[in-house]
C-alpha cells in the first residue's frame, strides 16, 4: 500500500515543491533593484532617505521567514488533524495569491501591499513542513532518506531556476512585476495539480487539540535545553544565522558594488544553485564514504566562515564567479551534515520533532537576520553583514568542537 501511494504521490509532491520554490526564488534578483538601486526604473523608495533603503529591504526579506517561523509548526500539527492534502492545497493557493499581490504592489508602487504579500507568502511557504510530513507518510523506512532527498533536489533546482527566470523575465519584459505574475500563474497551475492528482497520505488523524500560536518559540527553547542534542542545535542556529547574513544581502551587495541588473543577478544566483546541486548530488556522496559528519564539519564550517569574510573584498565580478565554488561547496556539505548530525543526536522516537525544531531554527534565522542585515548595512556599510556572518559561523565551529572538548 505504501509503495502504491508513493508512486502516485511522490511525483506530485516533487512538482509542487519545485513550482513553489521557483516562484519564491524569483524574488531574489528583484529585491535589490526595487529597494536599493535608484538608477533602476523599478526603484520604489525615491521618497525615502537613502539610509532607510537597506532597512526596508531587510524588513521585506525578513517578513517571509518570520511568518514561516510562526506558521510552519502550526500547519504541521493541523495537517495531523485534518489531513495533508487539505492543508497543502490551502498553502499552495495562498502562495499563488501572495505572488500576484507582490506584482500588483510593484505596479502601483505600494510598499504596504508588498509587505502584506510577503507575510502571506510566509504563511504559504510553511507548507514545506506538510510536504515533508506527506513524504514521511508514504515512505518505507528503507526508502525514507532517498525520498527526502527529493526535497533537496527540489530546493536546488528551485534556487537555480527561480532567480534565473525572475531576472530574465524582468529583463525581457522591462517589468519587475512580471516575474511575480508568472509565479502566480504557476501557483494556480500548482493548485489545480494538487487538488486533482495528489492523494491524501495521512488517514489516521490525530485528536483535535489547541495548538499554541508560538510553537516555533517553544521549538527554539527546546533546542537550547535538549540534553541529547542542544550543542548540535546551537551549532545549527549559529551557522544558519551566519549563512542568512550572506543569503539576505549578497544580491544587494552585488548591486551596490557592480550595478548588476535583475538578469545578471539571476545568473549569478543560478550559478550558485548549480554548484549546490553538484555538491549534494556528487561531492557529498563521495565525501561521506570517507569521512563522518564531524570530520567534514570541522573543515567546512571554517571554510564557509573564511569564504564569507573574503567575499566582500573580491575586486571584480569575474573573480566573484570564480569564487562561487569556494562558497557553495562548503555550504552544501555543511547543511547536509548538520542535519545528519542532529538526526544521529536524538533517539528514534524524536526524529520528527528534531526535524521540526531544526526547521524552526532555519525559519527564525530567515525571519530575523535580513532585518538585522538591513540595519547593519545602513549604519556601517554593506560589507559588514558578511563579516558578522563569518564570525557567527566561527562561533558554530567553536560550540561544536572547542566547547565540547573542554567539558
Amino acid at each position: 500500500m505504501t509503495h502504491t501511494k508513493s508512486g502516485k504521490a511522490l511525483p506530485i509532491l516533487f512538482i509542487t515543491l519545485l513550482i513553489d520554490l521557483i516562484g519564491i526564488g524569483m524574488v531574489i534578483p528583484i529585491i535589490p533593484t526595487l529597494f536599493t538601486d535608484p538608477t533602476s526604473p523599478s526603484f520604489m523608495l525615491a521618497a525615502y532617505a537613502s539610509n532607510h533603503w537597506y532597512i526596508i529591504a531587510g524588513l521585506v526579506l525578513g517578513f517571509y521567514g518570520l511568518m514561516q517561523f510562526i506558521a510552519a509548526p502550526i500547519l504541521g500539527e493541523l495537517s495531523d488533524m485534518y489531513g495533508r492534502k487539505r492543508l497543502l492545497t490551502i498553502g499552495v493557493g495562498v502562495l499563488a495569491i501572495s505572488q500576484i499581490f507582490f506584482g500588483a504592489g510593484i505596479l502601483v508602487k505600494s510598499l504596504w501591499l508588498i509587505f502584506i504579500s510577503r507575510m502571506i507568502a510566509g504563511l504559504g511557504g510553511a507548507n514545506f513542513s506538510i510536504a515533508q510530513a506527506s513524504i514521511a507518510d508514504i515512505s518505507a523506512p528503507e526508502n525514507r532518506a532517498k525520498n527526502f532527498g527529493l526535497i533537496g533536489v527540489a530546493f536546488g533546482l528551485g534556487f537555480i531556476l527561480g532567480p534565473v527566470f525572475g531576472g530574465y523575465i524582468a529583463h525581457a519584459t522591462n517589468s519587475a512585476a512580471m516575474p511575480f505574475f508568472v509565479a502566480g500563474a504557476l501557483g494556480i497551475i500548482n493548485l489545480i495539480s494538487v487538488s486533482l492528482f495528489l492523494p491524501e497520505t495521512h488517514h489516521v488523524r490525530s485528536e483535535k487539540k489547541k495548538i499554541p500560536i508560538f510553537k516555533g518559540i517553544q521549538n527554539l527553547k527546546q533546542a537550547l535545553t535538549d540534553k541529547e542534542a542542544s550543542r548540535v542545535y546551537i551549532t545549527s542556529l549559529l551557522y544558519m544565522i551566519g549563512f542568512s547574513f550572506f543569503n539576505s544581502f549578497s544580491g544587494i551587495y552585488l548591486t551596490h558594488k557592480y550595478g548588476l541588473s535583475e538578469a545578471a543577478l539571476g545568473t549569478y544566483f543560478g550559478v550558485i544553485g548549480v554548484w549546490i546541486v553538484i555538491t549534494q548530488a556528487v561531492i557529498l556522496r563521495f565525501i561521506t564514504k570517507i569521512y563522518n559528519e564531524k570530520q567534514i564539519l570541522r573543515v567546512t564550517l571554517l571554510s564557509m566562515a573564511t569564504a564569507l569574510f573574503i567575499l566582500p573584498f573580491i575586486p571584480t565580478l569575474f573573480l566573484q564567479y570564480l569564487f562561487i565554488p569556494f562558497l557553495s561547496i562548503p555550504q552544501g556539505l555543511t547543511m547536509a551534515n548538520i542535519s545528519s548530525l542532529i538526526s544521529k543526536s536524538v533517539s528514534k522516537d524524536k526524529q520528527g520533532a528534531a526535524l521540526g525544531i531544526n526547521g524552526s531554527i532555519g525559519a527564525f534565522s530567515q525571519g530575523t537576520i535580513p532585518a538585522l542585515s538591513g540595519f547593519v548595512s545602513s549604519v556601517f556599510g554593506v560589507i559588514f553583514p558578511f563579516i558578522i556572518g563569518s564570525i557567527s559561523i566561527v562561533g558554530a565551529w567553536y560550540v561544536l568542537f572547542i566547547k565540547s572538548e573542554r567539558k
